[in-house]
């Protein structure tokens, strides 16, 4: 928000600065593109925003989201992490994984359940009874932020820590914030990649000819120009119409769709471009390689692709297709 400093931009012109880093691939863009956590803004008190959250818009410092549990993941209803009164305080446990970040945050957002609702609680580190279990590794390494497994025991926080917000729905604001940001890196990167592709087909040479000129690459490169083509009209349609200030359940299916078809349509893209670098690609040392790996989380953190055509069938059979088509272009004939 202006009043912080920022610029408010609108979602469809984070949607522009998000691609970009993603053609820096994911262990990198976040170093071209970072974001302050405005949907704490939205959910904190005045106090709470001056001492946590402004100095992380600043850049002074960060945050991680502790939601994943060892038994939910992307059904956040199924979290068991619990929050009971204390006198002034409240007592946190539970066990939390994925908290991506943690290792540079200072303090952690744990999502409980409190009085029968889902809360929000500021964690700093260090406060006793927080316990870093371990940071594993995963397929995406060497990353710029590990993915901290956490557990609370009988770990007391003050109630000026607890977010008044509304708790659950703003953990749910912050999944769809994430997921279109999915979106549009994975577009970003498959531009880099069919760009890379498209470059090294003209240049190299398999029996006498660029390979190019085979149509086994031309139908590779074609499918995915038209793949990212799509996802990007997509999404850029799910930014105008978060901005556009639409009903939020109609605005949470269409970045569902945007999410599922961008991620997996990058996917398809990283596949081919290895392909058509052969050997070269397949390479630690190249671009396509690693894209290859670190885009293959896009299908499952902040809701596996599972969840989100779940999300997009229940959408239709409650609201029919023209809810969801809002917008686009359409001929009655």
């Amino acid at each position: 928000p202006e009043q912080y400093g920022g610029l408010d931009l609108p979602m469809l012109d984070l949607v522009a600065i998000e691609e970009e880093a993603g053609k820096a691939t994911n262990g990198l863009g976040f170093f071209v593109a970072d974001r302050g956590p405005r949907e704490l803004l939205d959910a904190v008190t005045p106090e709470q925003a001056a001492r946590w959250v402004l100095p992380v818009v600043r850049g002074e410092m960060s945050e991680a989201w502790a939601i994943t549990e060892p038994g939910a993941g992307s059904d956040v209803m199924g979290i068991q992490a619990s929050a009971e009164r204390d006198g002034d305080d409240w007592l946190l446990n539970g066990e939390k994984w994925f908290v991506t970040g943690g290792d540079r945050a200072r303090y952690y957002i744990v999502l409980a359940w409190a009085d029968g609702e889902q809360t929000l609680f500021i964690v700093e580190k260090g406060t006793p009874g927080l316990e870093v279990l371990r940071e594993p590794h995963f397929m995406h390494d060497p990353y710029i932020v590990k993915h901290q497994e956490v557990r609370l025991t009988n770990c007391r926080v003050p109630d000026a820590n607890r977010v008044p917000g509304a708790g659950g729905d703003d953990a749910k604001r912050w999944f769809s914030l994430e997921r279109i940001m999915i979106a549009a890196r994975c577009c970003g990167a498959a531009e880099r990649l069919l760009d890379l592709s498209r470059g090294w087909s003209i240049e190299r040479e398999a029996f006498g000819h660029p390979i190019a000129n085979y149509q086994g690459i031309q139908f590779m490169l074609a499918d995915s120009l038209t793949e990212l083509a799509a996802a990007r009209l997509l999404t850029w349609h799910a930014a105008t119409s978060w901005d556009r200030g639409d009903d939020p359940k109609i605005v949470h299916g269409k970045v569902a769709m945007a999410k599922l078809f961008a991620s997996e349509m990058a996917n398809r893209v990283a596949d081919r471009s290895v392909q058509i670098f052969g050997g070269r690609g397949y390479m630690t040392e190249h671009p396509a390689e690693r894209y290859y790996r670190e885009l293959r989380v896009d299908r499952i953190w902040e809701g596996t692709s599972e969840i989100q055509r779940s999300i997009i069938a229940r959408g239709l059979l409650k609201r029919g297709a023209a809810a969801y088509l809002d917008g686009a272009v359409r001929v009655n004939v």
